[in-house]
This record gives structure tokens, C-alpha cells and sequence, in this order.
């Protein structure tokens, strides 16, 4: 009994220690930036021959980071819900289920695909993570503030929500220029289901992921 006591011990310590070392929120996209920014740099030599590598290497850091599960059923509105699966009989559950395994793969990929370009194509000059302010509640969601200047006046603003998790800090929305991404692909997702009629499986399959037009605007 005092061995197996013993061990449970060691196991909390080991995860509270562990949990104490995990970088906060403002760490985690500064590392990120960081570690985006150099893969850009160096896939400007390469892209053009070997797309797919560059996507790799995007997918291998924001998939650290990045809640994709949580991200995707926000995105699906009442379809990724728990109360809406509640409702559902035992095998519209397993169909539900299947659904937002499908749709977080779908919107993960395009996703990544999509910014990646977007990222490739955009010239800063400079990038800056704001810190977070004195006294910042890390309770719940914490919001954090990067700047991205380029040829333009004024930078780009913007905002990562991220929330803490069993496995650390994680993104769970973006919010470039005042455009909320996670509200914007719930309304697409919303528009798509009225236009398949309710047929959740057309939604997954044709979904896309466009850039706003808003921020590629700014220049």
C-alpha cells in the first residue's frame, strides 16, 4: 500500500511539475512566430519545387499549438455541439462523431494550405508579439496582441485567443484586423448547410478555407 501510494504521489508531482515548466500563452506565439518566420525564409528557395515540403513544415508547428478539435466544432456551430449531440439516438452519435473527426481533419488541412500561402506571399519587415499587460488574468481564454509591419502605415493587428489545456497553452481562434476567422467560418459553415440542405457530409466535403479579403486588401 505505502509503494502504490508512493507512485501516486510521484505522478502528481511529476504533472505539477511538468505543468509548471509549460511556457504561457505570450511564449507560446513568440516561439511560434519565431519558428513560422524561419521556415518562410528558408522555403523561398525550395516552394516552387517542393510545395508539399513547406506545407509539412507549416503543419509540424501549428499542429503543436494549434486546438484543431476545438477550433473546428466551434466552427460547425450547433452540428459540433454537446447539446445538440445530447439529443442525438446512439447511432446519430456515431455519425456525429465521425462527422467532427472528418470536418476537424478537412478544416485543419485547408486551413494550414490556405494561410500558409498567404503567409509565403506576404513581405513584412518586422513582427512583434505584444506582452501580455502587468496582472493579466490567465484564467479561462487569454488574448495575444501581434503587430506585423509592412508596407503599409499601420501594421497588421492581430489578435490570438488561446486557452489552457492538459497539454499547455493552445489557439483556439484568431482575430486578424477585426475579423473574428472563428465567427467568419461558423457563417460559412451556417450558409453551407442551407445550401446542401441540411446534408452535413456536402458541407465537410466541399468546404473551403479563403483568405479574408479585408486583410489581404491592407497590402
Amino acid at each position: 500500500m505505502s509503494t502504490l501510494l508512493f507512485s501516486a504521489l510521484m505522478v502528481v508531482v511529476a504533472s505539477a511539475s511538468a505543468l509548471a515548466e509549460q511556457p504561457g500563452p505570450h511564449a507560446v506565439v513568440l516561439d511560434t512566430t519565431t519558428r513560422v518566420t524561419k521556415v518562410i525564409e528558408e522555403a523561398r528557395s525550395y516552394v516552387e519545387e517542393d510545395p508539399e515540403r513547406f506545407y509539412s513544415e507549416v503543419e509540424n508547428i501549428l499542429g503543436d499549438v494549434v486546438d484543431f478539435p476545438s477550433f473546428a466544432r466551434g466552427v460547425m456551430g450547433k452540428y459540433g455541439s454537446k447539446r445538440y449531440y445530447d439529443t442525438l439516438s446512439d447511432d446519430e452519435k456515431a455519425k456525429f462523431r465521425d462527422r467532427v473527426e472528418r470536418f476537424t481533419q478537412t478544416f485543419r488541412d485547408r486551413l494550414i494550405r490556405t494561410y500558409a500561402k498567404g503567409l509565403l506571399a506576404f513581405d513584412g519587415n518586422r513582427i512583434e508579439v505584444l506582452p501580455l499587460s502587468d496582472g493579466e488574468d490567465l484564467e479561462g481564454s487569454v488574448n495575444v496582441e501581434q503587430h506585423i509591419y509592412g508596407n503599409a502605415p499601420q501594421p497588421y493587428v492581430i489578435f490570438y485567443k488561446l486557452k489552457e489545456g492538459r497539454d499547455g497553452w493552445k489557439l483556439r481562434n484568431v482575430s486578424i484586423e477585426g475579423v473574428n476567422l472563428g465567427k467568419t467560418y461558423q457563417s460559412q459553415f451556417s450558409s453551407a448547410v442551407r445550401r446542401y440542405n441540411g446534408d452535413i457530409d456536402q458541407v465537410i466535403d466541399n468546404w473551403t478555407v479563403e483568405p479574408e479579403s479585408g486583410v489581404a486588401a491592407k497590402g
